[in-house]
């Protein structure tokens, strides 16, 4: 397929994207649930050892029972938050009818969870590869910022905790087009610079 087109659009699969999204909403109430109450009963042993062996016999181990109660319990509360921001940007943007728009200056993609696109011109991919025939994920090139001339998006907090490992990562379901027309795009707009690996 020689793609003589000035732009190429990988929309999003509604309902993939809406269970990708319900499973991770889960997992994460889950591990906030389960942090609270981790939290709570380690309080609740540091509290019922200090009542059983006296206020004045409160000793070091106990003192940070304490302190590690309390930083789990408030780390739930952090997990909540989150929860919470991700089920308002999502109730706010509904689900994006595009997941990646390939053009000649460069690539806009859509990450789940930040509110805005992001757009990064081709010399600031570095690569672009298959994670476990999962995961279509988009690397950027060593420097790049969001302060990189051309780019925009990458300073939205939810962008910036998605590229911890310097890669923005798409599940390869949601996505409407498959790997091989992508690739073929990928190939056309950078003169075969990127491919999938």
């Amino acid at each position: 397929m020689g793609i003589q087109v000035s732009e190429f659009v990988v929309e999003a699969d509604p309902d993939a994207v809406a269970r990708t999204r319900g499973a991770l909403l889960r997992s994460k109430r889950r591990s906030a649930w389960t942090t609270a109450v981790g939290g709570c009963l380690v309080l609740g042993i540091a509290v019922g050892t200090t009542a059983i062996a006296g206020l004045g016999l409160v000793t070091l181990p106990m003192a940070g029972q304490v302190v590690g109660g309390l930083i789990l319990v408030a780390d739930s509360r952090r997990q909540f938050t989150a929860v919470r921001r991700m089920q308002a940007t999502w109730a706010a943007i509904g689900i994006p009818q595009e997941v990646l728009h390939l053009s000649a200056a460069g690539l806009r993609c859509r990450v789940d969870v930040a509110p805005a696109p992001c757009f990064l011109p081709w010399p600031s991919v570095a690569k672009v590869s298959l994670h476990g025939g999962r995961l279509f994920a988009v690397e950027l090139a060593p420097g790049v910022t969001a302060a990189t001339p051309g780019v925009s998006g990458l300073d939205q907090p939810e962008v910036r905790r998605a590229l911890r490992r310097r890669a923005l990562r798409f599940p390869l379901g949601s996505l409407r087009r498959p790997p091989e027309e992508i690739d073929r795009a990928l190939t056309a707009f950078t003169a075969g610079r990127l491919r999938i690996h």
